[in-house]
């Protein structure tokens, strides 16, 4: 029998919704606690999924000895503040992406991690799909080779976020690029075996969303507290030679919305939008599709990773370490822009 597990939500807003859900769907797991600064927000999710303490504050989470590990849901800017706390109350932390506002910030984590010799997974859930495994499976078979060139795709036409503070830099850290660009970035980079950053040449555009009139996928925005970019692209340099390019947007005049991975090898190419495989085959260019995929949610397998970590004292199979490299990566781009020249990093 799975030993029994005691854990904590901090931060009651929508995110908060599939984590419940995920930690519940784990036999011998107890959502035992939630908080949020707003009281009834917290109160309001307790009673709907059944957890038996609700609070305002993340330090009535942190002081019940029961709990083992937490999940951090709370904006960006929080990230920082509310992982370090709970590392230090002797938790494990499963948080959400980004790892936070900044490389620094995010830094700062991983040392308390260490300090407090306990597991900080970064919420990236998009590495557990099963398209994203298969075509890792793909890549680690050889059969596109060794991979040289990669892009990063996550654009929307007009996708800005019409709810939270996703357009406010001083809480969110930036725009599209450290919202779902991350998930992009990692998803591609992690196709790609993970190799070391080098260089980053980006720019960002601000054209469409701090002015008004605009058709809204998920309605209208608050353009005048708008103030991050609209669009950013990249080019990406690793040590060993190889190099990714990044685009990232909530509005781009482009035809459609598009989102996920593609990774050239020299054998041949993997895609996740839509999934397939290129090769050449009997004299023929060929393109692969998969028809038996297992659907998997990913925030429920990250979950489930995370708890299977902490119950058997095993790695977390996003380590805050390594993430560490990706919001690198964002910080780059953004500096890259700022200063109009590459950007070498450390």
């Amino acid at each position: 029998m799975a030993k029994s597990l005691k854990v904590g939500i901090i931060g009651a807003g929508g995110i908060s919704r599939i984590h419940i859900e995920g930690y519940q769907m784990c036999p011998g797991v107890e959502v035992l606690a939630i908080c949020d600064i707003d009281g009834q927000r917290a109160k309001d999710q307790a009673e709907k999924f059944g957890i038996a303490h609700w609070f305002d504050s993340a330090t009535d989470v942190l002081r019940m000895k029961e709990i083992e590990a937490v999940t951090v849901c709370t904006p960006n800017y929080d990230h920082k503040n509310s992982t370090i706390k709970a590392l230090q109350a002797g938790k494990h932390v499963l948080c959400e992406k980004p790892i936070a506002m900044n490389a620094r910030e995010g830094q700062a984590m991983v040392e308390a991690a260490r300090k407090a010799r306990r597991k900080l997974q970064i919420g990236l859930h998009m590495r557990f799909g099963g398209d994203v495994q298969y075509a890792k499976e793909v890549i680690a078979a050889g059969q596109i080779g060794t991979p040289y060139y990669a892009r990063s795709l996550s654009i929307r036409r007009r996708g800005v976020p019409s709810w939270g503070v996703f357009g406010q830099k001083k809480l969110q850290g930036g725009g599209p690029l450290i919202d779902i660009g991350v998930h992009a970035i990692d998803m591609t980079w992690y196709l790609m075996g993970c190799p070391k950053p080098v260089a980053v040449s980006g720019r960002t555009y601000q054209t469409i969303g701090n002015t008004p009139g605009h058709v809204g996928q998920f309605g209208a925005w608050d353009w005048k507290t708008y103030d991050v970019e609209d669009f950013a692209t990249a080019l990406v340099r690793f040590d060993n030679g190889a190099t990714m390019m990044v685009e990232s947007g909530f509005c781009v005049n482009v035809d459609k919305n598009v989102f996920g991975a593609q990774v050239v090898g020299d054998k041949g190419g993997v895609s996740t939008a839509p999934l397939s495989v290129q090769v050449e085959m009997a004299g023929h260019l060929v393109d692969c599709t998969p028809t038996d995929i297992r659907k998997v949610e990913g925030h429920h397998a990250e979950i489930a990773a995370f708890v299977d970590a902490v119950r058997n004292n095993r790695p977390v199979p996003v380590p805050g370490s390594e993430v560490l490299w990706v919001q690198k990566i964002i910080d780059a781009i953004y500096a890259s822009s700022k200063a109009n020249k590459e950007v070498r990093l450390k």
